[in-house]
């Protein structure tokens, strides 16, 4: 990347994080890689070198960006912010809790707004800068069951689209990208524990997409580091696909259960 400068990675522990990390790093930035997880956070950067400086902190606390974009700049002149952190979280409106709602909206989605935020804060004096924020195609189609992740996700691309429009004249670019199914630890945590249901499970959240399988969280890097580049100077607000061509189809989805109707 030309005048690389340094960049801020939210969870960057583990999954699409590190992998995005690791290949920043190996473009010959300097990472600040925010993540709760501190001990995986260790892990990784014991793993990628000193360019990557772990961050321990919440992407819900509005401090621990600041604190984040504070190790970067001491690397570097603040370029990129890559908005990744998330958690899973399912529950259909009818089961939903203020607590529930509240709590993943923290995470998934303000956490996105509070980088946002704090990047163009930090790249305005240079009029230069890169954000990119990772959404799912979940931002775009619902998910059965996932009434706060799906509201979260399909919030992050109008907070990219208004990032994207009110900086591109001042050098700072907003991209958004939406993956699939991606082999992450998030993902791994929903595979069954029997063998034969994990096969099962596996080969239906692999033809979700055209191509049958499941995406490498190498894949979503390489698309990162893409437009985090000057390779995509030109581009700004948009929505990049990563599934595996799974937006192209649509599939009969089985109705939630719900509780009996009055008699």
């Amino acid at each position: 990347m030309a005048d690389a400068g340094s960049a801020v990675v939210t969870g960057a522990a583990m999954g699409m994080g590190k992998a995005i990390s690791a290949k920043l790093v190996a473009e010959g930035l300097a990472v600040a890689g925010l993540d709760r997880d501190e001990a995986a956070l260790d892990e990784t950067a014991a793993e990628l070198g000193d360019a990557f400086v772990p961050v321990g902190g919440d992407v819900g606390d509005w401090a621990a960006h600041e604190r984040a974009a504070d190790v970067a700049e001491a690397r570097g002149p603040l370029r990129h912010w890559v908005n990744n952190a998330g958690i899973d979280i399912a529950s259909p409106a009818h089961e939903a809790t203020q607590q529930h709602i509240d709590d993943g909206l923290r995470v998934l989605l303000m956490g996105v707004m509070y980088g946002c935020a704090i990047a163009v804060r930090r790249m305005l004096p240079d009029r230069r800068g890169s954000i990119v924020n990772i959404s799912s195609i979940q931002g775009v189609a619902a998910w059965p069951r996932y009434l706060v992740y799906d509201a979260a996700k399909a919030g992050i691309l109008g907070a990219t689209r208004n990032v994207a429009l009110d900086y591109a004249p001042y050098g700072i670019r907003a991209n958004v990208v939406l993956p699939g199914n991606i082999n992450t630890p998030m993902f791994q945590a929903d595979i069954p524990d029997d063998p034969v249901e994990a096969e099962r499970w596996l080969a239906g959240e692999a033809a979700l997409a055209p191509m049958q399988r499941i995406g490498d969280p190498s894949e979503i890097a390489e698309v990162v580091a893409f437009l985090l580049s000057d390779k995509a100077s030109f581009v700004t607000g948009a929505e990049v696909i990563v599934d595996g061509g799974a937006m192209v189809r649509c599939f009969p989805h089985p109705a939630i259960e719900v509780p009996a109707a009055r008699q």
